[in-house]
């Protein structure tokens, strides 16, 4: 099973194109299932497997369905969210796809695996009184400078951490208040930037080349005139967050979530936001949907005569 796995992995690099991070969860995921199975082959174990054990590996030949939907209660066992659950279910579906149309087994498995009901989880967000917290900090020397363009860049955009780290200089168009990010699937499409991104990144900018002589063109770099990673976005926003009292958790995430919800909220087309959030379903776009809801309701109890505030002074 190895093996079958490795060749997965590369047909999703070099023929799917898939992101590293992509790519680096799906080999998770199915690692997991191997192990499973590995543990599982010759112990008795509360699960039932089929799964034959072959030099210290898992013959593929011998996987059944049984082995899948034991993998999934062992999931289920452990605690897992279902949405976790729903995307191990898939990558092992799409592994098992991949090795049935290369017949390198005779049929597949997973085909009659089916997928948890989904959760219903709101994603987290901010107010726009606390965008207002969050963003309100010096911004006169380089760091401070970097950290508010980092902001409004999330806000204004709406982009994944994984787009606004590998973002380019020469990929920026201020004239334009556009910027081209590449996305999942090495997808490209084109962000855009309000006045306030604009202005905190010309002064970003123009602070970095008096303490910087470098051509890195990464948008963002840290103290050191390096490119700034991921991980150092991520502290940064964390750390403005903290520092503002803020008391949930921020993330680049939650900026996204919020770019999203702001829009849905204020009657933008959702088929629009989809495009701008580079998400390839329509699906994925409407759990935003979530806080029109929420206000729509919220109308109704306030000024239907039999709502929750009925007695409201007149």
């Amino acid at each position: 099973m190895t093996e079958e796995i490795d060749l997965f992995m590369d047909y999703l690099q070099y023929e799917k194109n898939f992101s590293a991070k992509t790519i680096e969860s799906y080999n998770k995921d199915l690692l997991q299932f191997y192990k499973f199975l590995i543990d599982n082959a010759e112990t008795e174990s509360a699960y039932e497997t089929d799964a034959a054990r072959e030099n210290d590996d898992i013959c593929i030949g011998s996987i059944t369905k049984t082995d899948i939907t034991s993998f999934v209660e062992f999931c289920y066992d452990r605690g897992m969210r279902k949405s976790s659950i729903s995307r191990k279910i898939a990558c092992i579906r799409s592994f098992f796809k991949y090795l049935h149309r290369r017949d390198i087994i005779p049929q597949n498995p997973a085909l009659a695996v089916h997928f948890p009901k989904k959760e219903h989880r709101i994603p987290k967000f901010l107010r726009i009184n606390q965008i207002d917290v969050l963003f309100d900090f010096p911004d006169e020397d380089f760091a401070g400078a970097r950290d508010r363009a980092i902001l409004e860049l999330f806000f204004s955009t709406g982009a994944r951490v994984s787009e606004i780290a590998r973002a380019r200089i020469s990929d920026l168009d201020i004239a334009a208040k556009k910027l081209k990010v590449t996305g999942k699937g090495n997808r490209e499409r084109m962000v855009f930037l309000t006045d306030s991104a604009v202005n905190s990144l010309k002064k970003y900018f123009s602070l970095r080349e008096k303490l910087f002589n470098e051509s890195d063109d990464t948008i963002f770099i840290n103290c050191h005139g390096k490119t700034l990673t991921e991980r150092g976005i991520f502290y940064i926003i964390d750390m403005r967050a903290r520092t503002k009292g803020l008391f949930r958790k921020v993330s680049p995430h939650a900026l996204r979530h919020t770019f999203a919800t702001e829009l849905i909220n204020r009657g933008a087309d959702i088929r629009a936001v989809q495009e701008m959030l580079g998400h390839k379903n329509i699906s994925t776009t409407q759990v935003y949907t979530h806080t029109t809801r929420d206000r729509l309701k919220k109308v109704f109890d306030e000024y239907h005569p039999h709502g929750k505030n009925k007695n409201r002074a007149q």
